[in-house]
């Protein structure tokens, strides 16, 4: 723990005494609080510790902030400096971890203009709205406070303004920014530059268009004309009203040309209407349109997608992007809507504003959804920057332990950087072998995954044996066993019916359920059949299978037939069924002539044991690994 130094005292004899140092940081590491109260400072050094531990509890980071706004002193140039550091310490770490809630960036900014005045505000501002660029009402009060505070820049204002129309001006509720962009205007007393800007929000679908539509009618009926529209404009509507070599008088013509101008507006809104009514049904479901860390239900999370559907359809892309950055504010946390978000912007926009969007991913997904920092590492890869594309694979197997795509993905982009020499590839595999913590299913993928890489992608044979060895009597999975399997099948050799035989025996007193047992059983029968060389191991192996099942379970559907009064039992309609079963039939028949090759062997596996990609394996949840798609049907 830090100390400061001790102010020198003098005892009643006038020798110096040292006072007893005074903590700069609590116990947990916290920076000391400036208070004179005991249980603040336990409260500050309890929260701090939590939020250290998981900077994810939204809660404790809130509690703690309060705590921080109560420190003695208060905030202002003449406030204890270490006031200032701890609120900047703990709101600078809050938002880092949750920069979507703009009300925090709002108070932060508070906070610096009491210590720094109009500058420390706006640089608080100014990162505000760089992490979160959609946010209305942030863009509101970074407007607003500008304003009032530097009246006199009025062009950085304006540009300001038109900073935050770009970024929220196509927002279905942007009416509050809006309405302060015009009082702008309208302070300025610039009607001209009102209009313009009037002419471009009536074109908005969004809420409250008709009252802008209102304002902007009056304004084209009342104002000069010269206001009204520029001189292009003017000359280009009195050509159209004299074409006939007409003279009018002034007056006539600026109200023709009010008249028009009107005409023409009167359709927009029209369109305008009929833009918002479209829109309305899906605005009118969000229940919750900010950021917050708790789950978003599933009625609003199908509405986002039904939005986007229909946002796509209408194909104008600026407000489809603007539509995916509303729903990555309210929806940050579920990987699906960025890795649907990078789709579309890699068909509609550019493989740079796809590595910015994935890079953004990778701040608010969880860690235990990494396909957005997985795309990202192929964006990168693909942009050239090969160092960040592998910090992002390490970065994730930190956070993942044995996720299995990401273990095959960074093995593959080693074998991509390095062609002629695969060891880097290799290592990635082999490291995660010694992965502690991970469950056995995912050292099963591991290993089989690892073998398949040696046999296939190094070409070196014994190597995959040895690694596929060592699943042996360990795991229990048809992955496992279909790849060893496959393996076994492909190579060639005098001891070639014993190889795969020890696998094939493997199976049968494995501890796989005995419907998955009996498929690969007559799989062995029909490669005994084909490769086998003793009729007699045939028989022996034939006769332990049909005594252990089929033959059984046929007996006893028999006895049940007729001791229920049902008629006679008829085999041959049984062994018909059964034979037109096509999970029976593919089982029985896939070995038998397929074994000619190696692709025709992984058939006949693949067809009784299912397929076998790494692609099957779900995301990670937690620190393990779990499986998707048909991974039931894997273990």
């Amino acid at each position: 723990m830090e100390t400061s130094p001790s102010p020198a005292h003098h005892d009643a004899e006038g020798a110096p005494q040292v006072q007893d140092a005074q903590p700069t940081t609590t116990p947990s590491g916290a920076p000391m609080p400036t208070t004179s109260d005991p249980s603040m400072v336990e409260a500050w050094d309890r929260i701090w510790a939590v939020v250290q531990a998981n900077p994810a509890e939204f809660d404790a980071w809130e509690e703690l902030m309060q705590l921080a706004d109560r420190q003695d002193g208060g905030f202002g140039p003449e406030s204890p400096p270490a006031n200032i550091v701890n609120v900047r310490t703990i709101y600078d770490a809050f938002l880092n971890q949750f920069p979507l809630c703009f009300g925090y960036w709002k108070k932060y900014s508070d906070i610096e203009y009491m210590v720094r005045g109009v500058d420390g505000a706006i640089e608080i501002f100014e990162r505000g709205v760089t992490n979160i660029t959609n946010s209305v009402d942030l863009w509101v009060q970074y407007c607003t406070f500008v304003m009032e505070r530097k009246p006199e820049d009025r062009d950085d204002i304006e540009q300001l303004f038109e900073r935050g129309a770009k970024n929220v001006g196509l927002d279905f509720m942007p009416h509050v920014f809006w309405d302060k962009y015009i009082e702008f205007f309208e302070s300025k007393e610039e009607y001209a530059k009102l209009v313009q800007l009037m002419d471009r929000i009536i074109k908005i679908p969004m809420h409250q268009y008709a009252r802008f539509f209102e304002k902007y009618a009056h304004l084209v009926s009342t104002r000069p004309i010269e206001e009204v529209v520029t001189d292009e404009q003017y000359n280009q509507h009195k050509e159209k009203l004299t074409a006939g070599g007409e003279e009018k008088p002034k007056e006539q013509l600026d109200s023709e040309i009010r008249n028009l101008v009107l005409e023409e507006s009167s359709q927009v809104y029209a369109n305008t209407a009929t833009e918002t009514n479209k829109r309305w049904p899906f605005e009118a479901e969000i229940k919750r349109p900010y950021f917050h860390v708790k789950p978003m239900d599933s009625a609003q999370l199908n509405n986002w997608r039904r939005y986007l559907d229909f946002e796509e359809a209408e194909g104008d892309f600026e407000r489809t992007k603007v539509l995916y950055e509303r729903c990555l504010v309210t929806c940050a946390l579920y990987e699906e809507f960025w890795t649907r978000y990078g789709v579309w912007m890699r068909n509609a926009g550019t493989v740079d504003q796809v590595a910015e969007l994935y890079g953004r991913a990778a701040r608010f997904v969880p860690s235990s959804e990494p396909s957005a920092r997985l795309a990202f590492a192929l964006v990168e890869e693909e942009l050239g920057h090969q160092e960040e594309a592998r910090k992002q694979y390490q970065t994730v197997l930190k956070l993942v332990p044995g996720h299995i795509e990401s273990i095959v993905r960074y093995a593959n982009f080693e074998r991509r950087q390095s062609p002629q020499d695969l060891s880097a590839a290799e290592i990635v595999y082999a490291s995660q072998l010694e992965v502690e913590n991970v469950d056995e299913t995912t050292q099963m993928a591991i290993v089989t995954l690892y073998a398949k890489f040696l046999w296939q992608v190094k070409k070196d044979v014994e190597a995959a044996r040895a690694v596929f060895k060592t699943g042996e009597g360990k795991f229990d999975t048809r992955f496992y066993f279909s790849n060893y399997l496959k393996f076994e099948m492909s190579q060639e050799g005098d001891d070639y019916e014993k190889r795969v035989s020890s696998v094939f025996e493997q199976v049968r007193f494995s501890g796989l359920p005995e419907s998955v047992k009996n498929d690969y059983n007559q799989s062995y029968l029909d490669f005994l059949m084909e490769f086998g060389s003793s009729a007699a191991r045939y028989n022996f192996v034939e006769a332990d299978i049909r005594t252990a099942s089929a033959t059984v379970a046929e007996s006893r559907k028999r006895a049940a037939v007729e001791e229920n009064g049902e008629g006679e039992y008829d085999h041959h309609a049984t062994k018909q069924a059964r034979q037109d079963d096509p999970a029976v039939h593919a089982s029985a028949a896939g070995v038998a002539g397929l074994h000619v090759g190696a692709d025709a062997a992984a058939a006949a596996v693949d067809t009784s044991a299912g397929h076998y990609g790494y692609h099957q394996y779900g995301h990670a949840q937690g620190a393990q690994a779990h499986w998707g798609g048909q991974a039931s049907a894997m273990v």
